[in-house]
């Protein structure tokens, strides 16, 4: 597709849009008239040109079935027309046809990105501009009720009627609406719907997957906060409460997600039950508003995506270019935390999932890498590598963050791991330490400035000397000390001086004889050749002299991938030379030898 054909693209939808707002007007005014039905007939001659000019594109889309709700709504809005249904024609233009046409813009938007300017066009790019706070507190205020919960359904009518249930039995207290949208279901799911009274309905006639059907449900919130959920969840009493007094409690607060029976990202809680009603009772004992158990996040799971609604508006929502949905979540905790916003974790709140049903129809093979690859390109970050906790702060014995009111970050990444050095500090003891962070890597910048008060940018760590104003209780260094061109003398010298007395020091260390080393050494990799190689007992000495007594080491193995699973089999099998119960207890021993060292110390 060249730049001609894009622009074609893109000007046509803004024509579309341009007679959308013209039948608002009318509507607005009450003149709307047969003889305006000519305009849908421009709008199906329109979606034809979009599709011809799309069909041809190598990039996945959903274009085609978004066109066809388009068409199937155009003809229910002609058929409202011609029977005087007059309620039915304004629910479906503002409900269907006006969320759908805005999908579908957002789907052909990114479709030709790579090819126009998209400053020339920053309706159809949301994150062209600032996000203006000022501005998301104000639409906030002019809402219609307190909260839309936004449930999103394809198929599986039972475990769809439990959530539904549970949100009608523990939502009563709050000022909200529901909005539930069948995302072309085949199963009674739209007859169920229909059947719930005061609920606003969005039927799709056909599916458009997970992406696209949780936006056009979100499009038709009127809430000042959204709370979208999928259809595998039961939610639980005081859920939504809890969740609100959270997100209220700091107009800086973007993003709330409550813990979950099945989930990653460390929101997990454990709720052992025997039945539905028992859950219920365990949970009601749970679901105490605690601050204590609020975490700030770089990346959060929406267990429910609680959001402030104008603020999803402005930023555009889901981001319609993950196909089938995987690491959607990642890219939207990364554009509201960079939009100025903070991620909390509510783990004084629990709900119980199921996993993964709505979603199962895109969780196709291989769509985990797919998504990777797509947020890789768009941020030059990897989603698990650069923006996930690292779980070996979990070993750090508590009584390490006593005291500590100040803490410097270097080379941490996105700040995932810091953070919950600042949370356990908080949950432990009360005080929500401030936050500085070093880097020499210039690609996390952006995401560092999010979370922390103070960010410092340097080539290698003896330029610290150099930073004034800097004194801490606590150094964190989360790039192993032997990936640094620094020898161990300039890294501890330079932590020294910017250490309050009694300060504490955690850092990483990769073992030199761990399975994952051993075999690139194998293999001569350059990068292992010209890598230092530190044991404890050497780095224990050379951080004595600068004031430091380590109080502990742990050694521990990072989740380990396929080829390096597949490394520990081949090496196994090798030194047994092909013995099977040899090679079984090759791959034990292995397996057990640790990648990584975690040393804490504290200045003498």
């Amino acid at each position: 597709m060249d730049n001609l054909t894009a622009t074609k693209l893109l000007e046509s939808l803004h024509v579309g849009r341009e007679g959308i707002i013209y039948l608002e007007n009318c509507i607005k005014q009450e003149e709307m008239s047969l003889s305006d039905m000519g305009i849908f007939d421009d709008f199906l001659n329109l979606i034809r040109v979009v599709e011809n000019l799309t069909n041809t594109s190598t990039i996945p889309n959903r274009v085609k079935e978004i066109n066809a709700n388009i068409i199937f709504y155009i003809n229910e809005l002609k058929q409202n027309m011609m029977s005087d249904k007059v309620d039915s024609f304004l629910y479906n233009f503002k409900f269907h046809f006006t969320s759908l046409f805005r999908v579908l813009e957002y789907e052909v938007a990114y479709l030709v990105e790579n090819i126009v300017t998209k400053s020339d066009y920053p309706n159809f790019y949301p994150e062209i501009g600032i996000v203006d706070h000022e501005d998301i507190i104000m639409n906030g205020k002019n809402s219609k009720c307190k909260v839309s919960i936004v449930l999103l359904a394809y198929n599986n009518l039972s475990y769809t009627k439990d959530c539904v249930e549970s949100i009608l039995m523990n939502t009563g207290d709050i000022d909200y609406e529901l909005i539930l949208v069948d995302n072309g279901s085949n199963d009674g799911t739209k007859e169920y719907f229909n059947s719930i009274n005061g609920a606003k309905v969005i039927h799709l006639k056909y599916n458009i997957h997970l992406v696209k059907g949780f936006n056009i449900g979100l499009m038709a919130a009127e809430g000042k906060y959204c709370a979208a959920v999928c259809n595998d969840f039961i939610f639980t009493p005081n859920w939504i409460e809890n969740l609100m007094i959270c997100i209220e409690s700091d107009p800086k607060i973007g993003f709330v997600s409550p813990g979950a029976t099945f989930i990653s990202n460390l929101q997990q809680i454990s709720v052992p039950f025997v039945s539905k009603e028992d859950f219920q009772e365990r949970a009601k004992a749970y679901n105490v508003s605690d601050p204590a158990k609020w975490e700030e996040r770089v990346v959060l799971l929406p267990n429910v995506l609680c959001c402030p609604t104008a603020l999803l508006d402005r930023i555009g929502y889901y981001d319609t270019r993950y196909y089938r949905g995987e690491f959607l979540d990642d890219d939207i905790s990364f554009r509201i935390r960079r939009a100025g916003y903070k991620l909390v974790y509510c783990g004084d709140t629990v709900a119980h999932h199921y996993g993964s049903l709505t979603t199962a129809v895109d969780h196709q093979s291989n769509s985990l890498e797919e998504g990777r690859v797509t947020f890789r390109e768009r941020y030059d970050l990897d989603a698990w590598l650069d923006a996930r906790m690292n779980v070996a702060y979990l070993d750090i014995d508590e009584k390490l963050f006593s005291g500590v009111n100040s803490i410097l970050g270097i080379d941490v990444k996105c700040g995932a791991t810091l953070l919950q050095l600042k949370n356990r500090i908080w949950s432990s003891y009360g005080n929500k330490p401030i936050i500085s962070v070093c880097s020499t890597e210039r690609k996390y910048d952006l995401d560092v400035r999010s979370i922390s008060e103070q960010v410092i940018t340097l080539d290698n760590l003896i330029q610290l000397h150099s930073v004034e104003n800097v004194n801490v209780d606590l150094v964190y260094i989360e790039k192993p000390l032997d990936l640094y061109s620094d020898d161990l003398d300039t890294i501890f010298n330079s932590v020294a001086d910017k250490m309050n007395t009694n300060g504490k020091l955690i850092f990483m260390v990769n073992n030199g004889i761990s399975i994952e080393m051993l075999y690139e050494m194998l293999n001569s990799s350059h990068s292992v050749h010209n890598r230092k190689l530190y044991i404890p007992e050497v780095i224990c000495n050379q951080a004595r002299i600068y004031g430091f007594e380590s109080t502990s080491i742990f050694n521990y193995a990072p989740q380990r991938s396929a080829d390096s699973d597949q490394m520990v089999g081949n090496l196994a099998s090798f030194l047994a030379n092909g013995e099977e119960k040899e090679t079984e207890y090759l791959k034990s021993l292995l397996n057990h030898t640790y990648g990584l060292y975690q040393m804490n110390f504290v200045g003498i």
